[in-house]
């Protein structure tokens, strides 16, 4: 077949550029169904192009058959996330830490974890030592304090520990909960692994996690603000 301006342009042509077009588009994609949706719309512009143009039949099956199986496992994916059911306190970690993932993802991260209950006075992370779990809280309240200085609370719907968790380092604050609490934890170690091993999953920790510290900056921000104002005793 020679190459020209004309061919290259041909209708025919047109089609092929459009699938592979597709098909580096959804190596683009962040999530897994925009990947499988995508590349399911480049195998059939392909499957087209070799089998109506080129009049290729081994293109024209690799093809079809890469679209079955994205077909295939979009399919998987949908009944895998109909399966995925969530208490009121998995659902409370699914909606405000992974909203990005699809319920079959979060659920397998939730099982990655273990449900704690802890009294009044449980400390979750002492500053200067590393954490061993990253906590996520669904009920009760938690003090952040820098040396004997409480510097902010927190509740439900907050990670604890998520920056020793994240970066390795000690906790940069101490956290002690104020009222008995109820909370996710993962072992630092196991959570490296799994954002080390998906960046669909990096990401949506990364997000919840600067989600978190922008609340609680605020929630610094407020308290010292607040301290600052009282009127001194004489």
């Amino acid at each position: 077949m020679t190459l020209s301006m004309e061919s290259a342009f041909s209708p025919g042509a047109l089609v092929g550029h459009a699938g592979y077009v597709l098909l580096i588009l959804s190596m683009l994609m962040t999530q897994m169904v925009w990947l499988r949706v995508i590349a399911i719309g480049a195998g059939i512009l392909q499957a087209l192009y070799y089998g109506v143009w080129l009049n290729d039949p081994v293109g024209t099956f690799w093809e079809t058959l890469f679209t079955l199986t994205n077909i295939g496992q979009l399919a998987v994916m949908a009944f895998q996330n109909r399966k995925a059911h969530f208490t009121p306190d998995e659902r409370m970690f699914y909606e405000a830490a992974v909203p990005g993932l699809s319920p079959a993802e979060a659920r397998r991260r939730i099982r990655a974890g273990r449900w704690v209950d802890a009294p009044a006075g449980t400390l979750l992370a002492r500053e200067g030592e590393v954490v061993t779990d990253l906590a996520f809280i669904v009920s009760g309240t938690v003090d952040i304090l820098v040396g004997s200085q409480a510097v902010a609370k927190v509740g439900s719907a907050s990670f604890v520990g998520e920056i020793s968790a994240s970066t390795g380092g000690p906790a940069t604050a101490t956290a002690r909960a104020e009222t008995p609490v109820r909370y996710l934890a993962f072992e630092r170690l196991g959570l490296k692994k799994l954002l080390d091993g998906s960046d669909e999953i990096g990401r949506a920790i990364e997000m919840a996690f600067r989600a978190g510290l922008r609340d609680k900056l605020i929630r610094a921000n407020a308290a010292a603000v607040a301290a600052a104002t009282q009127p001194v005793t004489p």
